[in-house]
């Protein structure tokens, strides 16, 4: 009987004759432009059937082009993490033209991108004495992207195909700026702020994501919707939270950097969505963004979620699996609340 492969070590030469193939590279691709992926979302993504999917994942890991790695959990490992570490990989992707219209520089942040991540080598994760820092970078990495997956899989699947599109999603650095606002100072001990007229402050702008929806069956003027998205996982007190949907506020409205930005270049931005890990701490940011210091009065701009919603066990034949894996489509529900209505919103509205 033929021993398994193992997980975290490769094994190319007990590959039996496996060749890398077309709907192998697709995986690549995925895993590129997701930085960060689980396998029992990956498979979703990849066309055909799924164990076919883990076959291809086994065939590209052992063959050096992707890497993966387990999250620690109660009574073992995780599931697989997939994510590039090699320049043979892009280089693979450009050749085979799954990355077309990349430019120079986009080239370059890819491979800086992959760059990194090989110096930080997550594949070692579970050796690492120091790796408190880079857990909490990776599960932040990983919201993300099951929000974006949740995207394209809902787009894609029954209830909502050809009825809305994930037209564009961008995250990372290329979403990096800064936005100037009047100086505010909070007072001591006290939740208030005050405003010093006349000096100015530099707030970071940098959303976690920004990504359009395309509805073809809305007026012609109405068929797209940009969106921002903030991945919180509650480490970052309330003030400092208020500060970055003042920065938000600015950018937008105050002096519609979204129009100028190259990055952008839309006429406006439906919401600036912040997906919460918990209930009450998605109430505290809302409570949050009422403030004076992030609008003069509370705007319908930001909306707010919790992955309570996404996440909670659901029936799986035999077993139970995360509800985001059986019904992607709960990110168009209505499950979004801003700071105005006491209703809640849904994508579309």
């Amino acid at each position: 009987m033929q021993k398994r492969l193992r997980r975290f070590i490769r094994q190319p030469d007990r590959l039996g004759g496996r060749k890398v193939t077309g709907k192998g590279l697709a995986a690549v691709a995925i895993i590129e432009r997701y930085r960060f992926i689980p396998s029992s979302l990956l498979v979703r993504l990849m066309p055909g059937n799924r164990e076919n999917n883990y076959r291809n994942l086994q065939t590209l890991y052992h063959n050096g082009l992707i890497n993966h790695f387990a999250l620690p959990k109660y009574g073992g490992p995780g599931e697989h993490i997939h994510y590039l570490d090699s320049k043979d990989s892009l280089d693979m992707l450009i050749a085979e033209g799954l990355l077309p219209s990349l430019s120079e520089e986009d080239r370059q942040c890819k491979e800086e991108t992959i760059s990194n991540n090989r110096k930080s080598k997550y594949a070692e994760l579970h050796k690492d004495q120091d790796r408190q820092g880079k857990v909490l970078y990776i599960q932040h990495e990983l919201m993300i992207s099951r929000f974006h997956a949740l995207l394209e899989l809902a787009c894609r699947g029954p209830k909502l195909a050809g009825k809305v599109f994930l037209e564009q999603w961008k995250q990372g650095p290329e979403l990096w700026n800064r936005v100037e606002v009047p100086k505010a100072v909070k007072q001591m001990g006290a939740d208030q702020w005050t405003e010093q007229m006349g000096t100015k402050d530099f707030l970071p702008h940098r959303p976690d994501a920004f990504f359009t929806l395309y509805f073809p069956s809305k007026p012609e003027d109405k068929q797209r919707s940009h969106f921002f998205y903030e991945a919180d996982r509650g480490t970052e007190n309330t003030s400092r939270f208020k500060l970055k949907l003042r920065a938000h506020f600015h950018f937008i409205v105050k002096q519609q950097r979204q129009r100028t930005e190259p990055v952008y270049s839309v006429p406006a931005i439906r919401a600036v969505l912040t997906e919460t890990t918990n209930m009450q701490w998605a109430h505290n940011l809302r409570e949050s963004a009422k403030h004076p210091i992030v609008s003069p009065k509370p705007s319908p701009l930001f909306w707010f979620t919790t992955s309570e919603l996404f996440t909670k066990p659901t029936p799986a034949g035999k077993r139970t699996v995360p509800l985001y894996l059986q019904q992607p489509e709960t990110v168009f529900t209505r499950i979004w609340a801003d700071p105005v209505q006491d209703k809640f919103l849904n994508l579309a509205d």
